[in-house]
């Protein structure tokens, strides 16, 4: 079978070609200098070049390392003397070599010098010379290429892929751009003329030992520092030989082809050197911040140990950097060394990590039990141990904790967990240097745990600390993280300034990320509902409700996002399906439903979907939170019940700036006893004057269904636009359900309940199977419209049972 890359010409470094780059280097600015000295091994193209430069071949010179009489400089002076004072005199060129005297001929003469960074071509020019050949190869057939002999070429290589592998050398990307199978002739073309290239400079090795970087920065040279060889040479050496090349950012890289040619090099020279190498190339990377490569440098060389190492140290910089390609690459442990490694549970949170887009969270579905959860308690007590002088790995196993005890639907837990970890790095900080980047995930994870707890202003504390510490170390993912959280809460409290302030300072960090963009905007999306539901703007709260899944996923934060579906399909009159899907979630993940701030958020959209089906019961529990309370006293107002209302006022204390304007308004109007026919202007103004103050259209909704609109717009409360949002909102028919009728063995269970047994006790004391006990109490909680024992309780007493 023909080699396809017949089709081109010779791959020779023949004089009669240009060299792709001479163009670019005449460019430059120069002083008229006639000599020119390449200073470059052959497989850049260096006699090509020089024969470009002189347009004689006469008048290039070629330094081989046989021509010793050339050492003390006289003879090549002499020559190149002689060219110059020749009639038709022009441009003379020499090619230099390993010992050539380059600085006698530049004492002597007016000369430029070439070298290899000048020659290696740009993926510019890589794209002209690859047209260019392939012209000339379709000039060649004389059938315009379509020569039905040869087997179909392989798919070509696109520049920018050639220069990523070669760097640019001539000789090696001409062969690639001939035949895109050809890399181990590539490598061949260039493994002999940069041995003989480097040798004169590089006798020890120092060269050679780079290519055991995976990531090149002026940091990682810096902490680079391998037992048994010479000094490391500067990035400025390593780019000037073209062993290093700029990237698009500025940033630089070792081509695939010159890294496994001064591999192989140093393997054949220096082996017992090669584990040394690998080490240093580890600690080197981790300490310049470029753990990602570290990472997959410890994969590669199969250090199990220093992977298990590195995880626990830099685990934050691997979370924001890169977690799912961290995943991939912790995919390849065998199984018997993760099972070894995975006592904690790290890597199996880290090889969930496999979407671009997300870490899974997907509790237990049975109920959590910390007392018998082993790892819990193992990591209790490392965490305890570590705690006394704790360092960055302390704090990644308290990060780890406060995950699994989440992942546990241990979320009380989780939170106490958190705090301990806080204090540890308020120690750590206070001893030891902590990296930005771990302080500011540490707060983030720690904010999490505290908020899944319904302990918002800790969670807020803790979000803030984050986002202050990501701004000192330019930790975009936290950045956008914590602003987008930070919004949510302060949604979830009933202060929608500032958590339109938070919005505002997502965007630009967000913008910048490389992975975890569905992750990491999740929470920002979900404080864009609030907003739009504060703004009575369905149309709005649709459309980023649109851009998320249809039905919550596994994202921690799930209940939040089911809440605020419950409460648009009861702003849009469908009441009942709102208190139907909020039932179905907590029988659906019974775990993950029970985390406080779960049970508080389902709790508050199931009672508002209950009373927009026309339930006027009594709000059970609307002691225990503000949002309720102020539910409860619109309820007592709508059944025209004021001094009700009034008792619901007095407790819980309202924090929310929106908690507080909706409680002073029901205040207001139960306390004089207005109706939109017969209030005051005193009244009026007073209401004004208290939504002037951070109140929100949604906070006047409620009071829509009392025929308050009118009297609001008149007073400027809200404009034409926003009454009429307020119009649409569906008006619900106030009914008393009536009690339910239960059955001698439900009763017997709910006076069970209230004297808070377990289904275990109630079986041994009715002498009944479990099984009959849940379906007995399965059905208790159908009658009653509840989803816990609480709930039952709670309703019962409502209806006089």
């Amino acid at each position: 079978m023909p080699d396809p890359s017949s089709t081109f010409p010779s791959l020779a470094d023949s004089a009669s070609q240009t060299h792709p780059a001479l163009d670019r280097f005449l460019a430059l600015p120069h002083s008229g200098e006639r000599i020119l000295v390449v200073d470059a091994p052959p497989c850049t193209g260096a006699q090509r070049f020089a024969h470009g430069w002189a347009e004689r071949p006469d008048r290039v010179l070629r330094w081989e390392p046989q021509q010793a009489r050339w050492t003390n400089g006289h003879e090549v002076i002499s020559r190149v003397g002689a060219l110059l004072e020749e009639d038709d005199a022009g441009r003379v060129a020499v090619v230099a070599g390993p010992g050539a005297p380059v600085g006698h001929l530049a004492a002597a003469f007016p000369v430029r010098t070439v070298k290899v960074r000048d020659m290696l071509l740009t993926e510019a020019e890589i794209r002209a010379l690859a047209s260019q050949l392939l012209t000339q190869a379709r000039a060649s057939t004389g059938t315009g290429g379509d020569r039905q002999d040869l087997p179909p070429p392989p798919l070509p290589l696109t520049p920018q892929r050639i220069h990523r592998l070669t760097g640019g050398w001539l000789v090696p990307a001409t062969i690639l751009m001939a035949d895109p199978r050809g890399f181990q002739a590539a490598e061949r073309s260039l493994y002999s003329g940069l041995r003989q290239w480097l040798h004169p400079r590089d006798a020890d090795g120092s060269f050679g030992q780079v290519a055991y970087l995976p990531a090149l920065t002026e940091q990682v040279i810096e902490y680079f520092n391998p037992r048994g060889l010479g000094p490391m040479p500067s990035m400025r050496e390593l780019e000037a030989l073209g062993l290093i090349v700029r990237d698009t950012t500025s940033g630089w890289f070792m081509p695939p082809l010159v890294r496994n040619c001064l591999r192989d090099s140093m393997e054949e020279d220096h082996p017992r050197l090669v584990p040394e190498l690998l080490r240093a190339a580890e600690e080197a990377l981790s300490a310049a911040g470029e753990v990602e490569a570290a990472v997959g440098l410890a994969v590669r060389g199969r250090a199990w140990r220093r992977l298990w190492d590195l995880l626990l140290e830099y685990w934050p910089d691997l979370y924001v950097q890169n977690a799912p390609a961290l995943a991939a690459a912790v995919k390849y442990v065998p199984r018997v060394d993760l099972g070894g490694m995975d006592a904690t549970g790290l890597l199996s949170r880290l090889l969930s990590a496999t979407n671009a887009d997300t870490i899974r969270f997907s509790p237990s579905a049975g109920p959590p039990d910390h007392a018998r959860d082993a790892v819990a308690r193992q990591l209790r007590t490392t965490t305890a141990k570590l705690y006394r002088r704790p360092d960055q790995q302390a704090l990644t196993l308290g990060m780890i904790e406060a995950s699994h005890l989440r992942q546990s639907g241990l979320f009380d837990e989780s939170a106490e967990a958190v705090v301990r970890l806080q204090e540890a790095l308020g120690v750590a900080l206070g001893f030891r240097r902590v990296r930005p980047v771990m302080t500011a995930v540490v707060e983030l994870q720690a904010g999490i745990s505290l908020h899944l707890a319904d302990r918002l202003p800790e969670a807020k504390a803790a979000y803030e600390a984050a986002y202050h510490w990501a701004e000192h170390g330019g930790v975009d993912f936290v950045l956008a993280d914590a602003a987008g959280k930070l919004a949510l809460l302060c949604a979830q409290q009933g202060n929608t300034a500032p958590a339109r302030e938070w919005l505002a300072k997502v965007d630009e960090p967000f913008a910048r990320l490389k992975w975890g963009r569905s992750l990491v905007g999740f929470a920002a999306e979900l404080a864009r509902v609030h907003i739009a539901l504060t703004e009575v703007d369905l149309p709005a709260a649709r459309a980023v409700l649109d851009r998320l899944p249809a039905e919550p996923d596994t994202d921690e934060f799930w209940a939040s996002h089911a809440a605020l579906l419950a409460r648009v399909a009861n702003h849009a009159a469908r009441s009942d399906e709102a208190a139907q899907r909020v039932t179905e979630w907590r029988r659906e993940r019974p775990s993950a439903a029970q985390s406080p701030l779960a049970e508080r958020l389902f709790a508050e959209a199931f009672l508002a979907a209950r009373m927009g089906t026309g339930d006027r019961t009594e709000m059970p529990g609307w002691d225990q939170h503000q949002s309720l309370a102020n539910l409860e006293a619109l309820r007592c107002l709508l059944d025209d019940n004021p001094d009700g209302a009034l008792r619901a006022l007095r407790l819980p204390v309202r924090t929310g700036q929106r908690h507080r304007n909706k409680a002073a308004i029901i205040g207001v109007l139960a306390l004089s006893g207005a109706t939109p026919d017969t209030v005051d202007d005193f009244v009026v103004q007073r209401l004004a004057t208290i939504h002037r103050h951070g109140g929100e259209l949604e906070d006047l909704a409620a009071f829509h269904l009392l025929g308050w609109t009118p009297v609001f717009r008149a007073a400027e409360m809200l404009d034409e636009a926003e009454a009429a949002r307020l119009a649409r909102l569906p008006t619900p028919t106030l009914t008393v359900p009536s009690a339910p009728v239960l059955t001698p063995r439900e009763r017997e269970v709910l006076q069970s309940l209230r004297a808070g047994m377990s289904r275990r006790e109630m079986a041994r004391r009715t002498y009944r199977s479990e099984n009959t006990i849940k379906g007995q109490i399965r059905s208790l909680y159908a009658k009653l419209g509840a989803s816990n024992a609480a709930e039952a309780v709670e309703r019962a007493r409502h209806f006089g049972l």
